[in-house]
């Protein structure tokens, strides 16, 4: 009897375990074309996928599942992954001022200049598919 309740409890916990792992790696996924911007380092956490520049991160949140869903992104992002065909800048202020990060295409990485300190995003061409 206690053999069968192990197996019904390991089971149980590995069932449990795989959608964890499914969210956390679905935050982590920046789909091609865009540009994204991650609550923690390592492009952890919740994230925020941009499709153009933004002149003032204010009033945009972490939208996906993990650390900082729901928090405001203007001056909380920590990384960030390029995936599109342009270089793509974060700059500490808004309206593109001061110190910045750029990222080439599929470029990421832990922002610098800007680690939580980042106000907006400037795309180098409106058209960066």
């Amino acid at each position: 009897m206690n053999r069968i309740l192990s197996s019904v409890a390991a089971a149980l916990g590995a069932a449990l375990l795989v959608p964890a792992l499914a969210t956390s790696a679905q935050a982590a996924t920046c789909s091609s074309g865009t540009f994204c911007l991650y609550y923690n380092s390592g492009l952890g956490g919740s994230r925020l996928t941009l499709n153009n520049s933004v002149s003032d991160l204010a009033g945009y949140k972490f939208t996906t599942d993990g650390a900082g869903e729901g928090q405001y992104v203007k001056n909380n992002a920590a990384s960030a992954w390029n995936k599109t065909l342009c270089p793509v800048t974060v700059y500490f202020r808004s309206n593109y001022g001061g110190p910045w990060d750029s990222f080439g295409y599929n470029q990421s990485g832990n922002l610098v200049n800007t680690y939580n300190e980042n106000a907006s995003v400037e795309f180098a061409r409106t058209s960066c598919g």
